[in-house]
């Protein structure tokens, strides 16, 4: 397996109240010196500009819905070599660091960022990567009360759904903010970073909900594989007893589509009879308690 670098990066400053990501569908830009900014996003092309590689973030009309999508591409300055670059916070390049600060406010606990992207990795060690982090202000600090990371490695030549699963360290504060990263490439000058290398993204979104309760789940550990699925999918549930549960599955327009319940901690769900598309497992205990969500692609 590749070893995979996270870009270096110092979050800072504060915003607070709540809100949905701005702009998901990248479908409202505006203009600026060299270029376009999507609304209520920066991104590194001014940067890029102004080092005189071109533009690294622009507007695309190949998008999955709607009109416009985000395209991101990896430059190359002469002495120095970069990642294209968005976020909903700001983006400043200090030394040889991007640095990250702001954000959306947001106070939901969400399971998943979820969106369409397709890829063109131009070398053999490059990697493009969304980070998300939930985060609160605390005396002029920010804590991370949670955090996820996804990355792209394979050439994908039509829009795919991908699902960036966040990851809780602190269940009893809510967050205010969320800070979203999404990169072409990895770090600056990084040895695997290729000139050129795409990534396109649309259509982002949150889903699920990570409560309290979560801390007394009977559920140890739940891995749900392959993603997408195509004709079936298994479900591996550990549980912290032998608690009776049942799983669900739903469409987009939440009507449910399977129900069965969880036989051996081991159980191969058949799908192949439903149409291609997104739908939400759902692990439910006897009180029909949500335990556990999470997105689940089916394609052929």
């Amino acid at each position: 397996m590749k070893k995979l670098l996270p870009l270096l990066f110092l979050i800072t400053g504060c915003i607070s109240v709540s809100a949905q990501i701005p702009n998901a569908g990248f479908e409202n830009w505006h203009a600026y010196a060299t270029g376009e900014y999507p609304d209520f996003w920066t991104t590194s092309d001014s940067v890029a500009v102004a080092l005189g590689a071109g533009n690294n973030a622009y507007k695309g009309t190949d998008s999955y819905e709607g009109t416009y999508c985000l395209h991101l591409k990896s430059v190359n300055a002469g002495f120095v070599s970069g990642p294209g670059i968005a976020t909903n916070g700001i983006v400043n390049l200090v030394g040889a660091n991007f640095v990250f600060s702001g954000g959306s406010p947001d106070t939901a606990r969400s399971r998943y960022l979820s969106g369409q992207y397709m890829y063109s990795p131009k070398g053999p060690n490059d990697a493009g990567l969304i980070s998300v982090f939930l985060l609160r202000n605390n005396a002029g600090n920010r804590d991370t009360i949670a955090a996820g990371i996804t990355y792209f490695t394979d050439t994908v030549n039509n829009y795919a759904p991908f699902n960036v699963e966040i990851q809780y360290r602190d269940f009893i504060n809510q967050p205010d903010t969320c800070l979203i990263i999404i990169q072409s490439s990895r770090g600056l000058n990084d040895p695997g970073l290729a000139v050129n290398t795409e990534l396109i993204i649309d259509s982002l979104n949150f889903s699920g909900f990570v409560g309290i309760n979560e801390l007394n789940n009977v559920i140890s550990s739940v891995n749900v594989y392959p993603s997408p699925a195509s004709d079936m999918f298994y479900l591996d549930i550990t549980t912290k007893n032998n608690a009776a549960l049942e799983y669900q599955l739903f469409d987009t327009r939440g009507r449910l589509v399977l129900s069965s319940p969880v036989i051996s901690g081991h159980d191969l769900i058949q799908v192949g009879n439903l149409s291609e598309g997104q739908y939400i497992l759902r692990v439910s205990d006897k009180n029909k308690n949500n335990l556990y969500s999470k997105n689940i692609s089916i394609s052929r």
